[in-house]
C-alpha cells in the first residue's frame, strides 16, 4: 500500500504538502542566501575585450576590479572599485593598439628595471604576451624575452576575495648567460587632476649624522607650486601643474633618439622605509595605495630612492623601487606589492596632520607588505 504523505483537512488543504513545500522552500532560501554569500566572497576571472584589447582578463571580486590586458604587456590597465572609475591614466590613442616597433606609455600599471637606460628599460612591450591560472587563484603573466637586458619580466595578480586589495608580485627572471644587477621598478600612471602623497621619515633629530634624503630630478623647481614639503609629508598636486608650452632641454639617449624635457615636468624621490604611497583623486573620491617592502640597508637605484614621483601635465606616476639585486642565470628576484582601492573617501583636506589623519584611517586597513 502507498503511504499517505498528508491528511486532508476539512477546507479541503493538505497540509503535509504544504509543509513538505514551505521546508523545501526555506531549504532553497537559506541554500541562495549561502550561496550569495559564499559568491560575494569569490574572486571573478573572464576575458573581455577592453577598449580593442579583446584578450584582457577581469579580475573582480565584487569591491573592485581588475583588468590585465594580454595583447601587450604585462600592463594592468585598469584598476577601479566596483562601479567607479578606472584610477590609472590610458593614453586615449595608444588603447586597444599593439604591435608598435618603439615603446608607447600608453599608462596603467607597468614593471620596469631600474637604473634607468634607453636600451634596457625601455623595452617596447606591444607584443602578446601569455598566461596562467596558479593553483592558489593567482594569475601569472609571462612578458617576453628581452635580450638586450637578459630579463624576463613575469608578473603575478591575485586579487582578495574579501578586501578592495590586488596583489601584484614583480619577478626579473635572468633568461641571459651572465649574472646581471637590476631593481624592480613599479610605476603606475595615475589619472590627472589628484594628488600624490609620499612619507617623509623622520630619524633621531638629535642624532649626528641622521639625515633623510630628498632627490630632485635636474628638470625639477623646487619652489614649483605642484609641491607641498611637510615635515613627514610630500604632497605634489597635479591642479597646480602648468600647462606645457615649451621645450627646456634635450639630450641624446642612444643612437638616433633625443629625449625632450618640457616645462611642466617633475619628478622627486625620498628614501622612505615606511613601503607606502598614495594617491587621491578628489573628482572621484578614491584613494590608491600601494605597500611594498623595504630593505633599510639596501642598495637604492637614484641614490638611494625608494619612492619616486613623476608629474606632468597629463598625469602622475606614482612610482616605487627595489633595492639592486644580482641575479644569477636562471634565477629570478621577486617584488610583492598591493594595491588599495578605498571607495567614497572625503576630502583629505589641506594641513599635514589634516592629511595624516584622514589617511591614517585607510592605512590602519591595509597590511605591510613583506619579502
Amino acid at each position: 500500500m502507498r503511504k499517505r504523505r498528508g491528511k486532508i483537512d476539512g477546507d479541503g488543504s493538505n497540509l503535509g504538502t504544504e509543509v513538505v513545500a514551505m521546508r523545501r522552500l526555506v531549504t532553497a532560501v537559506m541554500a541562495l542566501a549561502a550561496w550569495v554569500s559564499w559568491s560575494a566572497a569569490q574572486v571573478r576571472v573572464e576575458k573581455v575585450n577592453y577598449r580593442g584589447w579583446r584578450n584582457t582578463i577581469k579580475i573582480s571580486n565584487g569591491l573592485i576590479e581588475v583588468y590585465v590586458t594580454t595583447d601587450v604587456g604585462p600592463r594592468i590597465v585598469d584598476i577601479r572599485p566596483v562601479g567607479g572609475n578606472n584610477i590609472f591614466y590610458l593614453r586615449p590613442d595608444e588603447v586597444g593598439k599593439s604591435g608598435e616597433k618603439e615603446f608607447k606609455l600608453r599608462g596603467g600599471w607597468r614593471p620596469w628595471i631600474a637604473p634607468e637606460r634607453y636600451d634596457t628599460t625601455w623595452f617596447p612591450d606591444n607584443h602578446p604576451i601569455t598566461y596562467q591560472r596558479l593553483k592558489d587563484g593567482t594569475l601569472r603573466f609571462f612578458g617576453p624575452k628581452e635580450p638586450t637586458s637578459g630579463i624576463q619580466k613575469i608578473v603575478d595578480v591575485k586579487v582578495m576575495p574579501n578586501e578592495p586589495c590586488v596583489w601584484v608580485t614583480m619577478r626579473l627572471r635572468n633568461v641571459s648567460k651572465k649574472p646581471v644587477t637590476y631593481a624592480a621598478w613599479s610605476l603606475p600612471v595615475m589619472k590627472p587632476h589628484g594628488k600624490a602623497i609620499a612619507p617623509l621619515d623622520v630619524g633621531n633629530v638629535a642624532a649626528f649624522a641622521e639625515v633623510r634624503l630628498l632627490t630632485l630630478w635636474s628638470y625639477t623647481n623646487p619652489t614649483d607650486p605642484r609641491f607641498t614639503f611637510f615635515n613627514k609629508l610630500i604632497i605634489v598636486d597635479h591642479a597646480k601643474v602648468p600647462p606645457r608650452e615649451k621645450v627646456i632641454g634635450e639630450a641624446r639617449v642612444a643612437q638616433g633618439i633625443v629625449n625632450r624635457r618640457h616645462n611642466d615636468e617633475a619628478k622627486i624621490g625620498v628614501d622612505s622605509k615606511q613601503g607606502w604611497v598614495a594617491y587621491y583623486h578628489p573628482i572621484d573620491r578614491t584613494l590608491f595605495v600601494k605597500r611594498f617592502p623595504v630593505e633599510p640597508r639596501g642598495n637604492y637605484p637614484d641614490g638611494g630612492c625608494t619612492i619616486e614621483i613623476y608629474s606632468c601635465q597629463e598625469f602622475i606616476e606614482v612610482e616605487c623601487l627595489s633595492p639592486l639585486a644580482s641575479i644569477r642565470p636562471g634565477g629570478e628576484y621577486v617584488f610583492p606589492m598591493a594595491f588599495w582601492v578605498f571607495p567614497n573617501v572625503p576630502d583629505l583636506g589641506a594641513t599635514e596632520h589634516e592629511i595624516a589623519t584622514a589617511l591614517r584611517q585607510y592605512l590602519n586597513k591595509t597590511q605591510a607588505v613583506k619579502w
